[in-house]
This record gives C-alpha cells, structure tokens and sequence, in this order.
C-alpha cells in the first residue's frame, strides 16, 4: 500500500507540474508569439475630412525569437492589412462593395540602434521593438471605403479585416522557415453601426 501512495503522489506531483506549465508558457512570463485581434470599429468621416468609411482596429503583435533576429540582422518585414464590406444577398452570394489593402514596412538599423517604421506616407522611428511593434499593430483612421457605401439596413452589412506579415517579400532562404512564424491574424468581423449608414 505505501508503494502504491507513493507512486499516486508522484503523479499527482507531475500533473500539477505539467498543468502549470500550460498555464504559464515559461518562467520567464514569456508571451505567446503570433497576431491577436484585440478591437475595432467603423466611422464616418469627421468635420472636413473627405467623406468615406473610417476604420480603427487594434492588434497585438508579438514576434517569434527567429523574426526579431532576422529584423536584428538587416531583415525588412512587411505587414499587410486586408479590409472587405460586403452586401448580404438572400437570392444570391454576397456582394463584395468595398475592400482596401495597406502595408507598413518594419526595419532595424544598426548604426542608429533604431528601429523603423514606414509605408504609404508613414515614417516613424523607435527605441524600443516594444514600441514599434505597438504603433505597427495599431490601426488609426483608415479611409476603407467612399461616402454613401452602406446605405438602408445596417444589418444587411459585414465588415472583416485581417492583419498579416507578407512572407513573399522575405528573402528567399528565409522564406520556408516564416512559414512556422504564425504571423498572420483569423480574419476578424468589425462591427457596423446604424452611424456609419449614409441617408
């Protein structure tokens, strides 16, 4: 009987070890690498802007060890932003009536120990990867689509957006390797509101 106490308290021991293990990734508190979709929202134009569809979306975006060494070694990464609106049909498949594609280029240099961030107009620099990788993540007032795209029932309207790294535009021997770096969002619904429908 004591054999068997013994043998049942050590599996008690190891159980509870591996499931601390899967509640806390690593001793250090490392976090999980990939793209989560965090929030998001659509909005009309403000005061003297051009009329259209605005979209704020909000990523968290956590590099994998081998990413943030290629970065570190010269490595430009390239992250593209997907957004569709479509038109529900009940007669026929839905309508596509907007979509919309941004990318933003990632660098490191190494003689200003500076990380960079540029692409359609934007050109921004950073201390810390930390901070690049939250300006990077974060989508502010993007024109997606013209005035008077959604009209009559709101609810007859979906909107989802996808947040990815661009692996084709790696270097090639890089390339096969990406393909484990999970760097690519699930498409996401945003939420349409009776705001954004033009009379």
């Amino acid at each position: 009987m004591a054999n068997i106490a013994s043998v049942l308290q050590r599996f008690l021991f190891i159980l509870a070890a591996a499931l601390t293990a899967a509640a806390w990734p690593t001793a250090s508190g490392a976090v999980e690498a990939g793209i989560f979709y965090t929030s998001g929202n659509l909005t009309k134009e403000a005061p003297g802007e051009t009329p259209g569809l605005y979209l704020n979306a909000n990523f968290a975006l956590h590099l994998p060890t081998q990413a943030e060494e290629s970065l570190k070694r010269g490595v430009a990464l390239y992250f593209v932003t997907e957004f569709e609106l479509t038109k529900k049909r009940w007669y026929w498949t839905d309508k596509e009536v907007a979509s919309a594609s941004t990318t933003k280029r990632l660098t490191y240099s190494l003689l200003t120990r500076k990380y960079h961030l540029g692409g359609n107009g934007l050109s921004l620099s950073f201390s810390s990867l930390q901070d690049a990788l939250s300006t990077l993540a974060a989508i502010r007032h993007w024109n997606v689509a013209g005035p008077r795209t959604i009209s009559g029932s709101f609810q007859d309207y979906s909107a989802r957006l996808r947040f990815r790294l661009d692996r084709g535009r790696l270097p090639r021997p890089l390339q096969l390797g990406a393909a484990d770096w999970d760097l690519t969002s699930d498409w996401v619904s945003i939420p349409i509101s009776p705001s954004v429908v033009s009379p």
